[in-house]
C-alpha cells in the first residue's frame, strides 16, 4: 500500500509493547530501553494484556500487572506505561490496539511494535496478522532457541535498519541481535513460587508482590497497616 511506503520524515517513532507482564522482568525493561535507544532515545508505551488470546489468563489482575509495570518503568525516561488495552472490553487483539494507535498518530509518524522472535515465529496465527504491515514496524528481540519465521511472515515485514524504521510509517522488520530475552515468566513466577525471591525482578516490583501476596508469596504488611 502507498501508505507504508510513505517518507515519514525521520519523526520520532512510537514504540509500542504489549504483554501479559505476569510479572513483568527486567529483560523486559533491558528490551524496551534498547529497542528505544537504537531508534533515537524514542518512547516506549509498555501495555499489559487485559484478555490475552494467545496464552493462558495471567495470574495477577490487571490492576497488579499495571501496577507492576509502573514500578519496573519508574526512572527510565523513555519507558511509559498505558492501559489503554485493560480498559477495553474482550480479548487484547493486537490488529485492534495497532489500529487504535494509528489513529492516535495519524499516518507518517512510524508506529513500532516490539516482538519476541518467538512470537514473531506463531506470527500468522495472529488475528489480523496480515494487515499489521499497513499500520506498523516490527523491532523483534531474539530469543533463545526461537525458530525463523516462515516465507509468509517475512515476505510480509521484509527486513530493514533502524534508518528506514525512522524514514517510512510502516512495513519493515528491525531484527536486533541483543539484548535477549533469557528470562520468561514462567520462571519467575516458579522462582517465587519456591523461595519467594527472584533476580530478574527490579526490587520495587518484588516488594510489590511481597505486600500484595502475588504468585503464591505470603503477603506482608507494615506494622501501621496491621494496627
Amino acid at each position: 500500500m502507498v501508505s507504508v511506503q510513505r517518507p515519514a520524515s525521520s519523526v520520532q517513532p512510537l514504540i509500542l509493547f504489549g504483554g501479559t507482564f505476569d510479572p513483568i522482568h527486567r529483560a523486559h525493561v533491558r528490551a524496551a530501553l534498547a529497542v528505544s535507544t537504537v531508534l533515537g532515545d524514542a518512547p516506549v508505551r509498555l501495555l499489559p494484556n487485559a484478555v490475552p488470546p494467545h496464552r493462558a489468563q495471567p495470574r495477577a489482575d490487571g490492576a497488579q500487572r499495571l501496577a507492576m509495570v509502573t514500578l519496573a518503568c519508574a526512572g527510565h525516561r523513555p519507558l511509559a506505561v498505558d492501559d489503554w488495552e485493560l480498559r477495553q472490553p474482550g480479548p487484547s487483539f493486537t490488529h485492534t490496539t495497532l489500529k487504535h494507535f494509528r489513529r492516535l498518530i495519524g499516518d507518517r509518524r512510524p508506529l513500532v511494535f516490539m516482538i519476541g522472535a518467538d512470537s514473531l515465529a506463531g506470527l500468522d496465527q495472529w488475528e489480523g496478522w496480515r494487515r499489521f504491515a499497513t499500520l506498523c514496524h516490527l523491532a523483534v528481540v531474539p530469543r533463545p532457541g526461537a525458530p525463523a519465521p516462515s516465507l509468509a511472515i517475512s515476505r510480509a515485514f521484509p527486513r530493514g535498519n533502524a534508518s528506514q524504521l525512522l524514514r517510512l510509517a510502516a512495513g519493515r522488520r528491525l531484527m536486533l541481535t541483543r539484548p535477549c530475552l533469557d528470562v520468561s515468566a514462567t520462571e519467575v513466577r516458579e522462582a517465587l513460587a519456591e523461595s519467594g525471591d527472584c533476580r530478574a525482578l527490579d526490587p520495587k516490583v518484588l516488594a510489590h508482590i511481597h505486600h500484595q501476596g502475588l504468585y503464591n508469596v505470603p503477603a506482608t504488611h507494615s506494622d501501621n497497616e496491621a494496627s
